[in-house]
């Protein structure tokens, strides 16, 4: 499947459904910790993680944004930014970056940190999963140091080109060389829920419908 396939594939999917596959895969470490939350409800997002990584300063350094800037030099349509931030206060992610990654295709940013500017980002249209809100700017209090690398963002591992999906339930990694077998057996495993749904819903006994699906 190319990255188009698994988007569209992802997006009739949810999360909690993939977690579950992602268990019995043996990857049990997919969900980022649960104080990211999307800054609306109906956002969702799917598609490979472009990372990057900043670390709290106390003073804008004497080129500031470099590595920002060549992040975004490098950041490709239908990429999910994942920011590990440098600190909880101040807000690494605004409006402006979420117009240029909207010019750029990318599809989405997570990060474990706090957003501001959260009027304009939901007028934009662009889906955003963060901690929180900050007014306070990045400037002089964390600055972007690495991309394309592995980070930890939300207590969990992620590789560039590890998939990134999100919802209401939160977000989850999956790694890309499991991404197509997870995909197909969410799939599958969506199918037999939905017959489960429907013979609990005619009335079959909850322990019936279990014994015939091993599903619940």
């Amino acid at each position: 499947m190319n990255d188009s396939d698994l988007r569209a594939r992802l997006s009739t999917l949810h999360t909690a459904l993939l977690c579950d596959v992602m268990d019995g895969l043996g990857f049990r470490t997919s969900a980022f910790d649960k104080g990211i939350r999307p800054i609306e409800s109906n956002q969702k997002l799917a598609g490979p993680a472009f990372t990057i990584r900043c670390q709290a300063v106390d003073k804008p350094p004497e080129e500031p944004y470099q590595q920002l800037l060549a992040a975004f030099a490098e950041l490709r349509a239908g990429d999910v930014i994942v920011l590990q931030c440098g600190d909880q206060v101040s807000a690494m992610w605004g409006e402006l970056l979420s117009t240029a990654a909207v010019a750029k295709g990318a599809v989405g940013a997570v990060m474990d940190g706090a957003t501001r500017d959260v009027q304009q980002i939901l007028e934009l249209g662009f889906p955003v999963f963060s901690c929180g809100f900050s007014p306070l700017d990045s400037a002089g209090r964390q600055e972007v140091i690495d991309y394309d690398v592995e980070v930890e963002c939300g207590n969990i591992r992620v590789r560039p080109r590890d998939w990134i999906m999100g919802d209401i339930m939160g977000v989850i990694v999956i790694p890309a060389e499991l991404v197509e077998q997870a995909v197909t057996l969410a799939v599958e495993k969506d199918a037999g829920e939905s017959t489960v749904r429907d013979e609990l819903l005619r009335g079959d006994e909850i322990g019936e419908v279990f014994a015939r699906h091993g599903i619940l």
